[in-house]
């Protein structure tokens, strides 16, 4: 019995073989043509979703950004949205003492949502975005979170890293703050900032592409913010590379960079009780910069003996080990975010630090300093945890000392003053 073969699909070639053949090849086509024009469906649509997301990118966020750059974060997406609370888009920038902010979100196959980009934009003076200290804060991620091993190892976020010689601003890990300064149409100098956080991170990791992406998205943001606020801001171009930021502290005699204060003070007068492990960044002239110390398990376990009930309070030794740790920090503010420091104590309103002043509170185990540096006023800070303060009592106001004198000759800074010597006593 003969091979049935339609007429309408291949001519005849003679022998069944040849027809099989044949009929093989047309199928395999008419399948490749289909398969094609699924091709093309598929990247026509994400073409439109992909239009349809710089849509809402660009009306969320006030034209500040560019929505290709946005969508070709964390590997890129075609489709994005705006978040649906009042605060995820920006409608009005407003007067120069409001802030605003927008937040994206990327659509997943299933319509799931997921965290992937925030962009806020404030000038100074901002009641929303002050630079708060305490020594309440947790730096290594323990509040609400599981016990951990040798906590000091590694804190929960990068120190503030200058882009290029930090007058453009400073990046994260997984943010990017650029600050413009300019001249209103009053004559008055303001400063208009903006920042820029990549919301995957705790997903996904941030690249070095995407810092600097996100970077350039905060420069660009700051420009037509100041524009749209009347003033008119020149900003220093991006550097090619910004260097990968790192959360794991070092040992701290091989610190350098915003702790190289630290390494010379313990190699020129000994760690004694001091911490051993150190969080640094390039120290440069951007509008902040911190240096966070911390105690290893290793020398908690050494030291523990010799310290006093009077000096660990109600803390135990597998307190501290695993979620109490000891370690202080050393800031400072420059300019504008001088005049915004505050400390911040729960169950209390935030406490200015004024430039100019010096001193110290209790509730929060914060000391400050100030100066003028460059012409500039500047607010030096030094937060420790409670009770390591008591442990480390007697040679902190030596230490913090060290520090200011040491920011003093890196930054130009005149008219120190510090806090009283009192305030360094045991109360």
């Amino acid at each position: 019995m003969p091979f049935p073969r339609s007429r309408w699909l291949t001519p005849d070639r003679g022998s069944r073989r040849r027809n099989a053949v044949n009929q093989l090849v047309a199928v395999a086509a008419v399948f490749g043509v289909g398969a094609g024009g699924w091709g093309l469906w598929l990247e026509t649509e994400d073409h439109f979703d992909r239009a349809a997301s710089r849509d809402r990118i660009a009306k969320a966020c006030a034209g500040l950004v560019d929505p290709d750059q946005v969508l070709d974060l964390n590997g890129g997406t075609t489709r994005a949205r705006a978040g649906s609370g009042d605060d995820d888009s920006i409608r009005d920038l407003g007067t120069a003492s409001t802030s605003a902010q927008c937040q994206i979100y990327r659509l997943g196959k299933s319509g799931s949502t997921h965290g992937h980009f925030l962009l806020s934009v404030w000038a100074n003076p901002s009641d929303d975005f002050a630079q708060l200290v305490s020594g309440w804060d947790d730096p290594f991620g323990l509040l609400g979170g599981p016990a951990k091993d040798d906590i000091t190892r590694e804190a929960e976020q990068t120190a503030a890293y200058p882009i290029g010689d930090g007058r453009l601003g400073v990046y994260y890990g997984n943010a990017a703050v650029v600050k413009a300064d300019c001249v209103d149409e009053s004559g008055r100098t303001t400063s208009v900032n903006t920042m820029t956080v990549a919301k995957y991170f705790e997903v996904a990791p941030v690249t070095d592409a995407d810092r600097r992406t996100l970077a350039g998205l905060a420069r660009t943001a700051a420009v037509r913010a100041a524009k749209k606020l009347g003033c008119k801001a020149t900003l220093p171009a991006l550097p090619a590379e910004l260097p990968t930021p790192s959360a794991k502290l070092v040992n701290a005699k091989s610190a350098g960079g915003t702790c190289g204060w630290y390494a010379g003070y313990i190699g020129a007068k000994g760690r004694w009780r001091f911490p051993d492990r150190a969080l640094a960044a390039p120290a440069a002239h951007a509008q902040e910069e911190s240096c966070l110390l911390g105690v290893s398990n290793k020398e908690v376990r050494g030291m523990w003996p010799g310290l006093g009930k009077d000096e660990v309070g109600a803390d135990s030794l597998d307190d501290v080990l695993r979620v109490a740790p000891f370690w202080l920090r050393t800031e400072s503010s420059f300019g504008d975010e001088a005049r915004e420091v505050a400390t911040d104590h729960f169950g209390r309103d935030q406490v200015a630090l004024k430039p100019g002043t010096a001193g110290y509170d209790r509730d929060d185990n914060v000391w400050w300093a100030s100066s003028t540096c460059a012409g500039q006023p500047a607010v030096h800070t030094l937060s420790i945890d409670y009770p390591y303060s008591k442990v480390v009592q007697k040679r902190l106001q030596a230490l913090f000392k060290a520090y200011v004198t040491d920011v003093a000759a890196r930054r130009d800074c005149t008219g120190l003053r510090f806090p009283a010597a009192a305030t360094f006593q045991p109360s």
